[in-house]
């Protein structure tokens, strides 16, 4: 009996414990999001080339709308100096920010379509970092071999359906298939080289194309080897959320509309997505997640009231992560405000990371905590 209440003792003693720590964690947190200079990032994303391969019916660069903020941050401009990140220039900022030992993650535009990107993958994982690279997977197969033996330890592939919707929304014959056989070709060069990365996942973007074919999607891709299946809701900023953020913000960063040029959240079925979202985790329990995993009201409001903040409200990115697009300038991320810090062709990372431009724009989100054109941003969900 002593021996029995003993450890249950300890098991309070450890609950206790960890509610503690947990409470001092998120004190520490608090007490950082309250200061303009921030911690040095956890990750750093690389937009290492203007170059995509696809005309996604979603995405403003692939449907070319020049005027959005996406594709002006994109560097897509003929006015931009630089269309790709020099592998000289991405070695010395691996050498620069090693010490703090963030991950480096190639996430955009198409990485497989960067000349270098094996040797910076080389480079960075030889330096003892985390390499991540998200893909469409047109190329992957080719650069299987390469990817696991440079050591790669993620690598998520985009697939937005089952293949006949997924070949029409990308607007390429067959890349469907092609994701496939790269994410096969990954497994089978693991398997040959003993080797277990990259782990492996894949990614859904949902939209108006897409929302209908969430089981029917998992029934093709569930056998595949991946560690991880996600299904995004769409990032969009409304013409109504953008005019009602300019005329109260709009002198700090205005911002466009985006992702909404040939896409439209309205024409969600919102009734069929449940069914979908249902669907998948009463058959593939554990196997998808859903990014933000929303309640049937949580959906209606993200499709139909894109001024309810779903997931909080606050944006707390530019104290956890940076990104640096092709040209060399250094943003909050590619689908935030076309506003830069600083360029690492003029200036350390860690010059900018706390210099001044990055400093004020804390400062002012420590005063606003997010604006209504954060309300569908990946950052805040």
């Amino acid at each position: 009996m002593m021996v029995l209440l003993a450890k249950k003792m300890r098991g309070l003693q450890g609950l206790v414990q960890r509610k503690f720590n947990g409470a001092v964690q998120r004190y520490k947190e608090a007490q950082v999001f309250r200061r303009t200079v921030a911690p040095f990032p956890a990750t750093i994303y690389l937009a290492v080339n203007t170059r995509c391969g696809f005309s996604c019916k979603m995405c403003d660069v692939g449907m070319n709308q020049y005027d959005t903020q996406f594709y002006q941050i994109m560097s897509l401009s003929k006015k931009q100096p630089r269309d790709h990140l020099s592998l000289d220039r991405l070695k010395a900022l691996v050498d620069e920010v090693q010490h703090f030992k963030p991950m480096i993650a190639a996430t955009s535009t198409e990485p497989l379509l960067y000349n270098d990107i094996i040797p910076l993958c080389d480079y960075v994982v030889g330096r003892g970092l985390q390499m991540l690279v998200t893909t469409a997977g047109l190329q992957l197969e080719k650069h299987a071999e390469d990817l696991v033996r440079a050591g790669v330890q993620q690598l998520w592939v985009s697939i937005d359906g089952p293949p006949e919707v997924h070949n029409d929304l990308r607007g390429v014959k067959q890349s469907f298939e092609k994701s496939v056989a790269g994410i096969r070709a990954v497994d089978e060069w693991k398997r040959r080289l003993g080797r277990d990365y990259p782990k492996m996942g894949i990614n859904y973007a949902l939209s108006n194309y897409n929302y209908h074919c969430l089981e029917p999607f998992m029934a093709h891709v569930h056998d595949l080897p991946v560690e991880h299946i996600t299904f995004s809701h769409m990032n969009y900023v409304t013409p109504g959320t953008a005019e009602a953020h300019n005329a109260r913000f709009g002198h700090l960063y205005p911002t466009t509309v985006s992702s909404v040029s040939n896409a439209d959240p309205t024409k969600v079925d919102v009734n069929e997505l449940w069914n979908q979202i249902t669907l998948v985790k009463a058959k593939y329990p554990g196997r998808a997640g859903f990014g933000p995993d929303l309640d049937r009201q949580g959906l209606e409001d993200f499709y139909f009231h894109p001024e309810v903040f779903v997931r909080g409200d606050r944006c707390y990115v530019p104290w956890r992560a940076a990104e640096i697009i092709a040209d060399g300038n250094c943003v909050v991320m590619t689908r935030c405000f076309n506003t830069t810090f600083g360029n690492i062709y003029e200036q350390s990372f860690e010059e900018i990371w706390n210099g001044p431009r990055y400093q004020d724009f804390r400062k002012n989100l420590i005063l606003h905590g997010s604006y209504p054109a954060c309300s569908r941003c990946c950052g805040i969900l």
